[in-house]
């Protein structure tokens, strides 16, 4: 819950991913929104004074804005003031974000009021995208306060027999728990 995060030099909400319908308009359709609702949230809670977008963008959509484009827009709608909204250029996965957010954070907390120390971020994403995001953004540097959202299981949730049935969400969740595995081993053998 917002109301209960600690205070942080400023709420990052990473990307996620969107669908950019065909057509003029190109309007972007979510995959989840709750990464941008609980940004909002934090701020709107006072956690933070600065809310950072990351401008994620798909290289296989070229044309798109950057995600952060679009998410300012919507967090202006929504009453956070444009001063305190702040977007990264350009990036196309976790690694990127992190060191942008921690060039962005640096040139932007410097002066005669910073508290020195690595910068406090309330880092806003998937739960199960969290370990493997944590760790990238406290190697660029910044102390991380973990604010997961978009959890895949329910607290209360208990297992019966339709569990064992093929279904295409099942499929979708077994493609995205490989792949953030994938995610993880390459940044624990690369990094």
């Amino acid at each position: 819950m917002a109301a209960d995060a600690f205070e942080a030099d400023a709420i990052v909400v990473l990307s996620e991913g969107r669908v950019v319908a065909p057509g003029k308009a190109a309007v972007s359709e979510w995959n989840d929104a709750d990464r941008f609702f609980g940004g909002v949230e934090l701020f709107k809670a006072g956690k933070s004074p600065l809310l950072v977008f990351t401008g994620g963008a798909a290289p296989w959509e070229p044309n798109a804005a950057p995600e952060g484009d679009v998410l300012a827009g919507y967090a202006k709608g929504m009453g956070v003031p444009d001063g305190q909204i702040v977007k990264t250029p350009r990036v196309t996965n976790t690694a990127e974000e992190a060191l942008a957010v921690a060039t962005l954070l640096r040139g932007r907390l410097s002066g005669p009021t910073w508290r020195g120390g690595p910068p406090r971020v309330l880092l806003v994403t998937s739960a199960f995208h969290m370990p493997r995001a944590r760790r990238l953004f406290e190697r660029a540097g910044m102390s991380v306060i973990p604010f997961p959202v978009d959890f895949k299981v329910s607290a209360g949730r208990t297992v019966s027999v339709l569990d064992f049935l093929p279904t295409a969400a099942a499929l979708q969740e077994t493609e995205l728990a490989m792949r953030e595995g994938y995610g993880r081993l390459f940044y624990f053998v690369v990094r």
